[in-house]
């Protein structure tokens, strides 16, 4: 079966089970790295806000015979369910700058694996990448739903983008907080959770972590907590407490992996790794970069290696 007919059927059966008073549409989303996945939305007529669920990764169940399209329609539901809001969000308040300026945080993206889409947004270009901003919506009700904040809302608040960036500097690391925790310490929280997603655990790092100390860095939630990065004296602060410069390694748009530097000699070591675990491990959208980055405890700058 094509991918159009198994998303088209799974629709008319999720519209079937939810009732008339759902609507359920199918929208192609643009997500980071320039991938395209196939989303679904169930909206009750009450409320203006959905979580999307996308059914790539059910096609491909599907197609495999790991699962039936009743499988794949339950899950769904199931999904749906667990993830519904129950009220809707008023957005005129987005309209206004000074409504949202205390919700705009910023993520890290790859800038040149995101051309196109950073054609329609501000961002402000850090090494390698770019800094681009989204406005949480309710974070207490609606976890860490946002919008991503294009060109066209700039021009409506009549702002620039280094006003943006201000704001986010001082909201992100206020709201999203942040968590280095020893790699042993994240990998047994992994395995603690019935869906390993985000953090990518691979053997090669398994050698570093043996001959060295090594830190997984992210935000509270675990979600885009690459932008830890650039949290004002977050890095510089641990390595002074550390006494050593650090080679930040990007595992993904979720996480980093901070590493003393012990020997110049094996950044190549860490570049190969890094690619192999970007090409093995981790989801096209959630690739952060290939660059293996130092920040210089004597200069107190990150550079790109």
């Amino acid at each position: 079966m094509e991918f159009t007919s198994f998303t088209t059927l799974v629709r008319e059966e999720v519209e079937k089970r939810a009732g008339e008073s759902y609507k359920v549409r199918i929208n192609d989303v643009r997500k980071n790295n320039g991938v395209i996945l196939r989303g679904l939305t169930v909206m009750q007529d009450d409320s203006n806000i959905s979580p999307t669920i996308y059914l790539n990764n059910y096609y491909e169940a599907y197609e495999n015979g790991e699962a039936t399209l009743v499988n794949v329609v339950n899950d769904v539901m199931d999904t749906y369910y667990r993830n519904k809001v129950n009220q809707s969000v008023d957005m005129r308040y987005f309209m206004n700058y000074a409504c949202v300026k205390e919700h705009i945080v910023y993520k890290l993206v790859n800038t040149e694996k995101n051309k196109e889409l950073l054609e329609d947004i501000p961002h402000v270009e850090f090494l390698d990448l770019s800094v681009v901003f989204q406005c949480l919506v309710a974070k207490e009700c609606f976890g860490t739903a946002s919008i991503l904040i294009h060109n066209a809302h700039i021009k409506l608040w009549d702002i620039p983008v280094m006003e943006l960036f201000r704001a986010a500097k001082d909201n992100t690391q206020r709201i999203l907080g942040y968590e280095i925790k020893g790699i042993n310490d994240a990998i047994y929280e992994i395995m603690q959770e019935d869906e390993q997603e985000g953090f990518c655990f691979d053997g090669c790092i398994a050698e570093f972590a043996d001959s060295v100390p090594m830190y997984v860095l992210s935000n509270k939630s675990r979600v885009e907590g690459a932008a830890c990065m650039i949290y004002p004296d977050l890095i510089k602060d641990f390595a002074e407490a550390l006494g050593s410069s650090l080679y930040i390694i990007p595992s993904s748009i979720h996480e980093l992996l901070l590493l003393p530097v012990t020997n110049a000699n094996e950044s190549q070591d860490i570049k190969n790794m890094i690619r192999e675990i970007n090409d093995t491990q981790v989801k096209m959208e959630e690739i952060l970069s290939y660059s293996l980055y130092l920040f210089d405890k004597e200069k107190e700058i990150i550079v790109r290696l």
